[in-house]
């Protein structure tokens, strides 16, 4: 299976759980400026802009190198490109030409370079469209003597403007570019990159403190002080009877008590981690995800999820859910603690639980998994060392007791009942201190080799988005193609020229998913989008609406429509946000038309993102004003919008040549 989500469902079966849903700010300088930034800086970000679909924060950016004295021919060739974007010519009021009727004049004092050829082609371009008697052919030789990248960009930013054989030459270009870029760059096994978050550090419970104290230390210290005293005290009474059995009994309690107290120890420290693992990996474990709200909740759900997706092949997962659900639930609560109050979101993480899961697979196929039973499983010998020497132990006691008692009853009587108190003291502090210091040891050991485990994953997930995500630019350039392969398919499905086609307009809105990301500064994208393409022809409007699955450059769902200008009694825009509208385009003689243009809703844990100008620059991005500017003028006009729309004379020229011409 693969190490990545590319599914984003929001509904789920009867036994299976919805895949992980995030969101995700890239930290990107490409479009990062500021004030103090020199000009050539503001332009480089303005053309990213520009070439990103974000032609209204390209004008600003452009505008204001130029207003800083950086304006040579390249610089003005990109404003004017940023100025005619996602706009007809219908749109540009009277300070946008007026600021490109300075042009020509500007021209005469650059040097001769592509970019000034590129720059003329485009002064010949607006001189004609300005112009009621313009001939075309002046214009277009200009634009297709350019080469090939400045009149890509012109095809590109142009299209709105182009008119008659214009349109259907650069069209051909278009689509063609369209045809060849929209899988390039290997787009189909990178796109899943893009909305995967940046991977949070890996972190590692440490193990529990030990649990001792200097008061501890002190009594273990105090009662084998006393235990060596009293002890002492019995050898002396018993050298006075001057017999070799007492002390020979003496020597044999030593002993054994001695071997007593090392084999016990590790029987019940044995034991005690037994019942500790037992409890990690097997023990009965509440469900939390009824109980529990936010964070925690996530993170259950996607373990969950994950231990669905990564199950064993061949084993019935009923059985893999089972002996895997205490391990499963105590990595949860782990992962809980140590990142729940960071601010640091599922997504985020969501390497780290695929990571743990797939590694509790990989234990549980190799048998490792409850490999602990064997590590602390107390041995037969160590249990019968441990009772044998305790049984010495017992009689030799018995045998020194009797031999004191009977050299001098009452020293003797008392350096036994201190030598029993004392040992057992002794014992049990001793066995605490060394058994925790044995444990957090342990523990130590294991979590180094957990976290040098997760910081090698981390490496290894970082340095893969890394080397798969792609730029900035090239996620525009898919999503360009994309709108341009489905401009093909309704040409082709209607029939239709590019010349036929008066006016066109994409509403382009995300789908009804909880998965986006951007980088710092651009606008948000997304995995799945609505695209509804409207085509404007002297015989109506044509309307085709499609789902985009941006991550596998595929088309799903189709809905077509037709209705004549008359047919459109009115239109209703609803704004409720700076990124929240509904169009209500209403038909006289069918059911109206509903566009949502609104975020869809965000996850709980995500913190407010929005910058500046952000909600305009992602508006921007989807070619709306320009809809909203052609739905509004047929809604309000009917056929004379397209007749005005087809004619260019009444708006006014963009160059002072033009008015004598007209």
């Amino acid at each position: 299976m693969s190490d990545h989500d590319t599914t984003t469902a929001n509904t789920a079966e009867s036994g299976s759980f919805v895949g992980i849903q995030a969101e995700q700010v890239h930290n990107s300088t490409v479009y990062m400026v500021s004030s103090d930034d020199p000009p050539e800086w503001k332009y480089r970000v303005g053309v990213r802009y520009l070439d990103n679909g974000v032609p209204l924060r390209a004008r600003e950016l452009i505008t204001e190198a130029i207003a800083h004295g950086y304006a040579n021919a390249e610089v003005r060739f990109h404003w004017v490109l940023a100025m005619l974007s996602k706009r007809s010519y219908r749109e540009l009021d009277a300070e946008d030409r007026a600021q490109l009727a300075q042009l020509p004049g500007w021209l005469v004092t650059c040097v001769g370079d592509e970019w000034t050829r590129a720059l003329e082609a485009l002064c010949e371009l607006l001189k004609y469209l300005g112009s009621p008697d313009g001939d075309p052919a002046a214009a277009l030789a200009k634009l297709e003597a350019l080469p090939a990248r400045q009149r890509e960009k012109i095809g590109r930013h142009c299209d709105l403007v182009l008119t008659g054989s214009m349109k259907d030459r650069f069209w051909a270009d278009r689509r063609r570019a369209a045809e060849r870029g929209r899988c390039a760059g290997d787009r189909e096994k990178r796109v899943w990159a893009y909305f995967q978050p940046d991977p949070a550090h890996p972190r590692i419970r440490q193990p529990a403190p030990k649990a001792t104290t200097l008061d501890d230390r002190l009594r273990a210290v105090l009662a084998t002080g006393l235990l060596v005293a009293s002890f002492g005290a019995l050898g002396w009474i018993l050298l006075q009877r001057q017999t070799p059995v007492p002390v020979i009994a003496c020597l044999v309690l030593l002993v054994s008590g001695v071997v007593a107290a090392r084999s016990g120890f590790e029987w019940r420290y044995r034991t005690q981690r037994l019942r500790a693992k037992e409890r990690e990996r097997v023990g009965r474990f509440d469900d939390h995800e009824a109980g529990e709200p936010g964070f925690a909740k996530r993170v259950d759900h996607a373990f969950q999820y994950y231990a669905h997706k990564y199950a064993p092949e061949g084993v019935a997962r009923a059985v893999w859910l089972a002996e895997t659900r205490g391990i499963r639930a105590t990595l949860r609560d782990e992962i809980v603690e140590l990142y729940r109050e960071s601010r640091i979101t599922v997504g985020e993480i969501t390497w780290l639980i695929r990571y743990v899961i797939r590694d509790v697979r990989r234990q549980w196929r190799k048998g490792l998994l409850f490999a602990y039973r064997e590590q602390y499983r107390t041995s037969v010998s160590t249990k019968v060392t441990c009772l044998s020497a305790l049984a010495v132990a017992a009689l030799a006691l018995g045998a020194v007791a009797d031999a004191a008692v009977r050299t001098d009853p009452l020293p003797a009587l008392g350096s036994v009942l201190i030598t029993v108190a004392g040992g057992r003291v002794a014992t049990i502090r001793w066995w605490r201190i060394l058994s925790e210091r044995r444990r957090y040891s342990e523990e130590a050991r294991e979590r180094a080799c957990d976290l040098e485990a997760r910081e090698a994953e981390y490496r290894r997930w970082k340095g893969k988005l890394e080397a798969t995500c792609p730029t900035e630019d090239e996620m525009a350039a898919w999503l360009e193609c994309d709108r341009a392969m489905l401009m093909d398919e309704a040409l082709r499905h209607y029939r239709l020229a590019w010349r036929d086609v008066i006016a066109d307009t994409i509403v382009q809105t995300p789908a009804r998913n909880r998965k986006r990301a951007r980088v710092n500064g651009g606008p948000w994208r997304y995995p799945k989008y609505d695209l509804r393409l409207f085509l404007i022809t002297a015989d109506g409007v044509r309307e085709l609406t499609r789902r985009l699955d941006f991550e596998n450059a595929s088309f799903h769902g189709c809905e077509r429509g037709h209705f004549r200008f008359d047919a459109v009694s009115s239109l209703q825009v609803v704004e409720s946000g700076e990124y929240d509208y509904t169009l209500e385009l209403t038909l006289s003689n069918g059911p109206s038309r509903i566009i949502d243009v609104t975020e869809p809703p965000r996850e709980i844990e995500q913190q407010a993102t929005d910058e500046p100008g952000l909600s305009q620059i992602s508006l921007d991005s989807t070619g709306f004003a320009h809809a909203l500017h052609v739905l509004e003028g047929i809604a309000a006009e009917g056929k004379a919008w397209i007749h005005r729309a087809t004619s260019t004379r009444n708006v006014g020229p963009a160059f002072p040549g033009a008015e004598s011409t007209a």
